[in-house]
């Protein structure tokens, strides 16, 4: 770019810079009595908290799982101090000046905010290389007036939802770099940190490796972009797994994380990709698609051997047909598009169709390498539209790769729509733009497409701070309680739960499932069993009305209408949360 662009640039960026602050503090100001109370949106958020609280409390850096889950055997998890590191590293600076609950609250507030910043800048930047300064500050503009991208980095939610969002965008920054060797590069290291956060990131490493595999086929000028991708990404990611996991993570093997399973096959790839590039030579295209062909047979000939039942493609099989059915299969933002309703299908689809489109349009009107940076986000596009076609909650992704398309397309139709003569014809179509938005689309969408649903009795929030404070009268206990409940009784209570929404821990949670929705006499064979000394109901939830649907027969079903049996004896409680003492045998 030329030097008297620089300016325009830099102004730009302060803009852009500009516009996350505002939209911080908008939402600071939006969630702010939840800001308050720690009043966590989802209980991932919540789990996480108490993660971070018992690693500052002396947990061991490898040790991520919970011993006030199912104790006395402890609640395995998989998730990853990458995500820990900034809420521990402020509260850990904010305590010595506001106490320790103050810092917890202003580290849970400040740090999705952080990210949505690192959000902002990496999609500036992506959108500028493609498309110009202007285009980048709508892309910016589109992506902080985004529902579906947003509600990832609202205030408190500290899960990894916004560092996966991030990771893909800084990708996607080295997938459309100029410097063909650096962009591989900074692809590589945000995937590679992606694989130590969630294996949903395995999908998208498939998709960057076969795109910048393609390219590199295609022209030889790419050939360093697939070379620095394939060696960074698998030198950097066993590495990384000892440093976070620990030194035996690099043999133990797990489906549902980074383990031995995936990273040997990442070796591979990066060890046969370079040896093939020094005995083959990347001269003609050929010889280059000779060499991506044995670096990636070399890695899916590793993952045959490595996989074991990971093949299988399914990591929840494991946890028992109960377990799976009536807590997998109701989590619908980890459900296909076709189990989605109607006008959830359409804002997972619209804005990245668009966004396609978009990106062709504008490929159609580039000419040499920018024309190439289009297809290569038309092509990524559609991959991560295929993802969230499968798992809704990557929708985020896909809208976030649809912006820089999107962008241009408005600019340009607004341009032609400037050029009209006609005065009311430039004001009404500049206005209809709105709906082109991915904001718009999906509001559109959804006002036309969704249907009336029966009523449900909403009830209070048997989650918030006010409803279990009861709770903290209690002598520290285990609570047989529903669970989604149970992060937050962890969170706001000393006490300890049985299960929580967390796949590792399957017998915790086909305890707590087989509990509520069995009979009463079988119910209480199966509590007793357990450590639990109170038992927790609330009508409000909807794991609980599963519960209570599934069997009228049930202990969930007899405690919605209040109906407990006699080994259960009613504690009074103000609020929504019902507390039992639960008789022994």
């Amino acid at each position: 770019m030329p030097s008297s662009a620089a300016p325009d640039r830099h102004r730009a960026a302060l803009l852009a810079l500009l516009g996350w602050l505002l939209c911080s503090a908008a939402m600071l100001w939006l969630y702010r009595s939840n800001i308050a109370t720690l009043g966590f949106r989802d209980p991932d958020d919540a789990m996480r908290l108490v993660q971070i609280r018992d690693w500052i409390g002396g947990q061991a850096f490898w040790d991520v799982s919970q011993h006030r889950v199912n104790p006395p055997l402890g609640g395995p998890m998989h998730w990853s101090r990458i995500v820990d590191l900034p809420v521990a590293a402020l509260i850990l600076l904010f305590t010595p000046l506001f106490g320790t609950l103050q810092a917890e609250i202003w580290a849970c507030a400040i740090v999705p905010l952080l990210l949505l910043g690192g959000l902002t800048a990496a999609t500036f930047v992506a959108t500028r290389r493609m498309a110009g300064v202007i285009p980048a500050l709508l892309a910016v503009a589109l992506l902080l007036t985004a529902p579906s991208i947003l509600v990832q980095f609202s205030p408190l939610r500290i899960d990894h939802h916004g560092w996966q969002i991030l990771l893909a965008t800084l990708a996607l920054c080295g997938a459309v770099d100029d410097r063909p060797m650096r962009g591989g590069i900074i692809a590589a290291l945000a995937l590679a940190l992606w694989l130590q956060i969630s294996s949903e990131s395995l999908p998208y490493v498939a998709l960057f490796g076969a795109t910048f595999a393609l390219r590199h086929w295609i022209a030889r000028d790419q050939a360093p972009r697939f070379f620095a991708f394939a060696l960074t990404l698998g030198f950097a990611a066993l590495p990384l797994l000892g440093l976070l996991r620990g030194p035996n993570a690099a043999f133990a093997r797990h489906c549902d994380a980074l383990s031995s399973v995936y990273v040997w096959p990442l070796v591979a790839l990066a060890i046969t990709t370079l040896a093939a590039a020094r005995l083959i030579g990347a001269a003609t295209a050929p010889r280059r698609f000779a060499i991506a062909a044995i670096g990636g047979g070399a890695a899916l000939a590793t993952f045959a051997l490595t996989g074991g039942p990971c093949l299988s493609g399914d990591p929840f099989a494991a946890l028992g047909p109960l377990a799976y059915k009536l807590w997998y299969l109701q989590v619908m933002e980890g459900r296909p598009i076709w189990e989605q309703s109607l006008s959830m299908g359409g804002v997972i689809l619209l804005p990245p169709l668009l966004g396609v489109g978009a990106a062709l349009l504008a490929a159609r009107a580039a000419q040499g390498e920018a024309r190439m940076r289009w297809f290569t986000l038309a092509l990524l596009l559609l991959g991560t539209m295929g993802v969230a076609m499968l798992v809704m909650r990557a929708l985020s992704v896909a809208h976030v790769f649809a912006l820089p398309g999107i962008a241009w397309l408005l600019i340009a139709l607004l341009r032609r729509i400037q050029a009209s003569r006609h005065m009311l014809a430039r004001v009404a179509g500049s206005v209809a733009l709105v709906v082109l938005t991915p904001a718009g689309l999906s509001a559109l969408w959804a006002s036309v497409a969704s249907s009336p649903k029966p009523p449900e009795t909403a009830g209070a929030d048997c989650r918030a701070a006010a409803s279990l404070l009861p709770l903290r009268a209690l002598p520290p206990a285990t609570l047989f309680a529903p669970l989604d409940l149970g992060p937050d009784i962890l969170a706001r209570t000393g006490h300890s739960v049985i299960g929580t929404a967390h796949h590792r821990n399957a017998v915790g949670i086909t305890t707590v499932i087989a509990g509520f929705v069995d009979p009463p006499d079988q119910a209480r064979a199966i509590i007793t069993r357990t450590r639990a000394t109170y038992l927790i109901a609330c009508e409000s939830l909807s794991e609980f009305r599963v519960y209570a649907r599934t069997n009228p027969a049930g202990l969930a079903a007899l405690l919605a209408k209040d109906a407990p049996p006699a080994w259960l004896e009613p504690i009074p409680m103000t609020g929504p949360v019902r507390l039992y003492r639960i008789r022994p045998e």
